[in-house]
């Protein structure tokens, strides 16, 4: 399963990106502004901005979801740890399930 986007990816998604820009009518981008600026919690990106790389890509979809209770001081304390405190969990779990559970 792939989990981090690759130079190559980035690449493809700037030229995609740089393409529909250039498509785009001057009423089209007035338009999007318009929308965007009516909109506190999606405001435009000013060109030259960056946007932070995703940490999953976007057709991650995990393959089961369970709701586990988890005492609020062990959650606490992997959250301290680090902002991959979900995959460290389930690298736990993983390592600490049965052999014979995985079949």
């Amino acid at each position: 399963m792939k989990t981090e986007a690759t130079a190559e990816d980035w690449a493809h998604v700037r030229e995609k990106t740089r393409r529909a820009r250039e498509a785009m009518t001057p009423d089209e981008d007035a338009a999007i502004t318009a929308d965007a600026l009516q909109d506190p919690d999606n405001p435009p990106i000013e060109d030259g901005d960056r946007l932070a790389p995703l940490k999953r890509p976007f057709d991650f979809v995990p393959e089961e979801r369970a709701i586990v209770r988890i005492d609020r001081d062990v959650i606490e304390r992997f959250r301290k740890a680090g902002d991959d405190w979900e995959e460290r969990i389930n690298a736990i779990l993983r390592e600490a399930a049965p052999a014979d559970a995985a079949e």
